[in-house]
């Protein structure tokens, strides 16, 4: 294992509607959030021991998150974290397969322990009848994931304002959006509560977690490729924030992996 005087790192596989995968090692975990691309495409993109991962966090049911699950379990052997209800969702479409899978149900807003990580699973705003983002804490070094929500709440915020590393959905820039050739019921999904965060809600968020001056890297995940790109949502999310703290801003991509982000408490 990689891990040296760092407590975490992490590498986001995939991000946006196409499939989903970050990979976290700690020094003594090796974990998935997400496995919405085949195992073949992760190990393309990121060459790593797959059949030792120790465990796989599933956000929610959607198939860009879970379309690779069933054989990266397998192979892998690992044990796989969701909620009941995402669990019935995915068991229905994949029927027996499920079934031979080793399952733990979790629970928003409880914590668990996987070897060396502490995680609390968040209750995220999204069309899905179950759907989590992660608070994950390694010794002293802390990340956030959120994406596929439509907004956080204010408790969730003043938590994120703890955390060293964050990875917050921007999905959609607005002007794009409503002048894109999209159905208009589609529109006001992405735009609802139950939706996509746009970039300028990514940065409202990021302007009041950036209050504690803690949070050293963010990454810029699940954008549109129809209506967004990285220049725009980099420079939404930038002039939405308040104060001269800026952390290292990163956006993740579609069809490449990012590289390793460190994650350490200086504090």
């Amino acid at each position: 294992m990689y891990i040296k005087g760092d407590e975490m790192r992490y590498c986001v596989l995939a991000s946006g509607s196409k499939g989903n995968m970050t990979y976290i090692e700690t020094k003594k975990s090796r974990i998935l959030i997400d496995a919405g691309i085949s195992l073949r495409e992760a190990k393309k993109r990121l060459d790593v021991d797959y059949d030792n991962i120790d465990a796989i966090l599933i956000t929610h049911a959607h198939s860009d998150h879970v379309s690779g699950l069933v054989t990266i379990a397998k192979k892998a052997d690992c044990t796989v974290f969701l909620t009941r209800e995402t669990f019935n969702i995915i068991a229905r479409k994949y029927n027996e397969k499920m079934l031979d899978l080793k399952v733990v149900f979790i629970e928003p807003n409880v914590k668990f322990s996987i070897k060396d990580l502490n995680i609390l699973p968040l209750r995220l705003s999204h069309d899905s009848v179950s759907c989590l983002g992660f608070v994950l804490v390694s010794n002293k070094a802390s990340m956030g994931y959120i994406t596929d929500t439509g907004f956080i709440p204010i408790p969730y915020i003043s938590l994120l304002k703890n955390v060293d590393s964050l990875v917050i959905e921007s999905n959609h820039d607005i002007e794009m959006l409503h002048s894109s050739s999209r159905p208009w019921i589609l529109k006001e999904r992405i735009l609802s509560a139950d939706g996509h965060m746009s970039n300028y809600i990514c940065g409202q968020v990021l302007s009041s977690i950036l209050e504690s001056k803690k949070l050293k890297s963010v990454v810029l995940a699940h954008l549109s490729e129809e209506v967004n790109n990285e220049d725009i949502a980099v420079s939404t999310v930038i002039e939405s924030i308040k104060g001269d703290y800026l952390p290292e801003i990163y956006v993740a991509k579609q069809r490449e992996r990012l590289e390793f982000i460190e994650v350490t408490n200086d504090n």
